[in-house]
């Protein structure tokens, strides 16, 4: 049994803080992301001020709570590995968290990282399942293509060897 979650600062605590006392607040704009009705097409916001956890946040509580608002995939394209790294442990934090504190189903989200030599598919063989994919450009761009880098080359004819 999940435990339904009434306001989006709630959410946003149990979501990226742990039990420590302060302030949990979601910046304003944050909360905006998440609540409103229309996603904007541009979050200009500066270094620092929680792009990663705004993004995050929002698509999962829009999925938890109004789903048809939003996609069954996120996709996170960043332009370098290490922020690749960075933005998949702040995810499976913040769905651990979730999980732990009974506002999802476990198992429910799943992060997938494409990266080179990392080779994991099930994110393309599972259509219905709600999946944070993150990657570099390149690794992004081939796998559209059907041709990821450290991919068979047989996968593009269909054939599994």
């Amino acid at each position: 049994m999940t435990t339904s979650l009434t306001n989006y600062r709630d959410f946003f605590g149990a979501a990226f803080y742990d039990s420590e006392p302060g302030d949990r607040s979601p910046f304003d704009y944050q909360t905006r992301l998440a609540t409103e009705p229309e996603l904007p097409s541009l979050v200009n916001v500066p270094t620092g001020a929680g792009k990663t956890v705004a993004i995050i946040g929002a698509w999962l509580w829009r999925r938890i709570n109004k789903p048809e608002t939003v996609g069954r995939r996120l996709v996170y394209c960043l332009p370098m590995r290490t922020l690749v790294e960075q933005t998949r442990d702040v995810a499976k934090n913040a769905i651990a968290q979730l999980e732990q504190a009974d506002v999802t189903e476990k198992d429910r989200f799943k992060v997938r990282v494409l990266m080179g030599g990392d080779v994991d598919n099930d994110w393309e063989s599972e259509p219905e399942g709600e999946y944070i994919i993150i990657g570099t450009q390149d690794m992004l761009l081939s796998r559209a293509r059907n041709r990821g880098y450290a991919m068979s080359r047989y996968k593009c004819l269909g054939l599994q060897l």
